[in-house]
């Protein structure tokens, strides 16, 4: 826990070091506006992860075995990378876009044993059974072999 203070305190004298350096270069007018746009930048993002950053963990899990634990973990690389770009700075939006890259690593489960893969089993085949009814006109006909009541 201690060396996560430190951590902290070297990442703020970097930020400071980097801001003055790139005022320094492009002008303080400009780097200004660059921090507003990255922090506007991080806010849409926070706000529009919501309850999708959690149905795109359950989505990237149902996609089947070849998922590694970096894509497993996007929602909270987005998050993350949403908080770096909040905070004024340059090494922080460095490490948000690193955050943000479509990196894989190697799959987590070199097994299926994943039910949502689409695979058919073999000793089903492919047969779906069902019934259905055929509309013209806004009269239904019963399409199976039911006798019809008479009148």
């Amino acid at each position: 826990m201690r060396y996560l203070s430190w951590a902290i305190l070297i990442l703020a004298a970097l930020e400071v070091i980097s801001i003055i350096m790139v005022s320094n270069l492009i002008g303080a007018g400009w780097t200004l506006l660059i921090i507003i746009l990255s922090i506007a930048c991080g806010i849409f993002m926070l706000r529009n992860i919501g309850v999708s950053g959690l149905f795109l963990a359950i989505a990237t899990i149902r996609t089947g075995s070849k998922v590694s634990l970096y894509q497993l973990l996007w929602p909270l690389r987005y998050v993350l990378a949403a908080i770096m770009l909040i905070s004024p700075g340059f090494v922080s939006d460095i490490i948000a876009i690193l955050l943000l890259l479509p990196i894989s690593g190697k799959p987590l489960n070199s097994t299926n044993n994943n039910p949502f893969t689409g695979q058919s089993q073999p000793e089903r085949g492919d047969i779906i059974e069902g019934e259905f009814t055929v509309e013209t006109d806004n009269v239904q006909h019963p399409h199976n072999n039911q006798q019809l009541p008479h009148e």
